[in-house]
């Protein structure tokens, strides 16, 4: 992953809130969060880019959790334009990403052409990236989306009257998580590895928006879990990587280069399941 996500953004319920309010509250401070990004002071793109992908995280998190006081297709809406903003921002953060694997790769490696090798395909992926500090096109659109699921959202929020449960919510999204956890380390398949990291950057959100003054034992918690879906992030981050090299590496360097770098990606995937495996026992979700 590009950052982690272990200090987030203010978004949690207040102790003296209901659940009702407790959502408008949330949404408010999205949309301020949302309007910073907009003006970039002086940031590189990339990390306002991966600062508002986390924001729609939030968001479709924040959704899922209120999601039985909606209606289907108050939700579906909502899933959609979510869904168009991330695609909106797929492209930049997947060159980051990419860049960021090759780099690291190439400092893995003591053989000096594999490695310039490396580096001259980190610099020449073939997206455009908009200059440093000014947010481009596809990105104000993105956050105009987002500001507008707000709107809508808080809009739907002043009809309702019932509302979930907070413990409910939770215990369903562990009990999610650790079954999709069961799939992935049983068939150990790229694509079950990444709804595990989905789930478990779902449960995060939960309890960062749910605990908003943690004891001893679940401060411990989301801790582990914000690791466990780090190394997930990881694992997903290696999978894009290789799956980008397969597909256009060959037109970028000489195929026994290709393999040690595809080789290279195999035994950091090797790790980082045998590190999810270790986390997850802790947090028996095997």
């Amino acid at each position: 992953m590009i950052a982690r996500d272990a200090v987030p953004p203010p978004f949690t319920f207040q102790p003296d809130d209901e659940m009702g309010s407790g959502f408008v509250h949330v949404l408010d401070q999205m949309a301020i969060e949302a309007g910073k990004f907009l003006k970039s002071p002086g940031g590189a793109v990339s990390e306002s880019v991966h600062g508002t992908r986390v924001l729609v995280k939030h968001l479709r998190a924040l959704l899922w959790f209120a999601s039985p006081a909606f209606t289907t297709s108050e939700i579906e809406l909502s899933k959609s334009r979510l869904r168009k903003a991330s695609r909106l921002l797929a492209a930049q953060r997947d060159f980051v990403v990419m860049q960021s694997i090759l780099e690291r790769l190439s400092r893995k490696t003591s053989n000096s052409a594999f490695r310039k090798t490396l580096v001259r395909m980190a610099l020449a992926e073939d997206v455009e990236v908009p200059a440093p500090g000014i947010p481009d096109g596809s990105m104000r659109k993105a956050i105009a989306i987002l500001l507008a699921t707000i709107k809508s959202l808080k809009k739907y929020a002043k009809s309702k009257s019932r509302w979930p449960s907070c413990a409910d919510r939770l215990t369903r999204a562990f009990l999610s998580t650790k079954k999709a956890g069961k799939r992935a380390l049983h068939c150990e398949k790229s694509a079950q590895f990444h709804d595990w990291r989905k789930k478990t950057q779902r449960l995060l959100y939960q309890l960062q928006l749910t605990q908003g003054a943690p004891g001893k034992r679940m401060t411990h918690t989301i801790l582990q879990v914000d690791k466990l879906q780090g190394e997930l992030g990881h694992y997903h981050d290696s999978v894009v990587a290789q799956d980008r090299l397969q597909k256009n590496g060959l037109e970028k360097t000489r195929a026994h280069l290709l393999r040690h770098c595809v080789h290279l990606l195999e035994k950091r995937k090797h790790r980082l399941r045998k590190k999810v495996r270790k986390i997850a026992r802790r947090l028996k979700m095997r």
